[in-house]
């Protein structure tokens, strides 16, 4: 039986997100070290990023948001090498940050395809928790780190708002891809373009087969 792939990663995503809330109640055993928890936001990390559903900015301000605070993080346990259980307690909060961008981006997969009247509604209820956790560990650990702290980039919206707009050349030229805009030359952005083309061509060679 045929499974269109959108489906099968949405239902890849929604496992990811079962775990990450079921291993967040105490169902499964939570890691006690640095190295196990370490581990975890590895698979985490997989999770969220290797599953690129759609092209999104706010796919790319997952990854800009993950990018910045992992240099934060290995800079508070540099700092802290000599405080164990300081360092236990910023990982900790740092697997908690990545489970709230994993919750997220799960709120984002299901309003692009959950078309009932209260879609926007349900996704509020789902970003509420995993955004206030978010915002949290950023406050922290930006006032243990001082003038150390890794800026993390503006997300779309504050882009869209301060950014110079593009000219409506650029504008019919990306078309639905008008976001990218106000990413352009970004890693994250060359990253998701390269993965699109690598797709591309896999299309292709399995076209010429056939």
């Amino acid at each position: 039986m045929y499974l269109p792939v959108w489906l099968l990663i949405i239902g890849a995503i929604v496992a990811y997100w079962i775990y990450s809330r079921n291993s967040g109640k105490g169902i499964l055993v939570q890691p006690s070290n640095v190295e196990g928890i370490e581990g975890s936001v590895q698979f985490l990390k997989n999770s969220i990023f290797e599953l690129v559903h759609f092209d999104s900015p706010h796919f790319i301000d997952t990854q800009n948001a993950f990018d910045a605070m992992e240099i934060n993080y290995f800079r508070l346990k540099q700092r802290f090498i000599h405080n164990p259980e300081k360092v236990l307690e910023i990982a900790r909060d740092w697997q908690r940050y990545v489970e709230a961008l994993g919750d997220l981006k799960f709120a984002r997969v299901m309003l692009d395809v959950d078309w009932s009247d209260d879609a926007y509604d349900k996704t509020g209820e789902r970003m509420k928790e995993p955004s206030i956790i978010k915002k949290e560990i950023e406050k922290k650990l930006k006032l243990l780190l001082g003038k150390d702290w890794q800026e993390i980039p503006p997300d779309y919206f504050k882009r869209e708002e301060t950014m110079k707009k593009p000219d409506e050349k650029t504008k019919a030229k990306l078309g639905l891809d008008e976001w990218k805009f106000y990413y352009w030359g970004e890693k994250n952005l060359i990253r998701l373009d390269e993965i699109r083309q690598k797709e591309k061509e896999e299309k292709e060679k399995k076209e010429q087969i056939k």
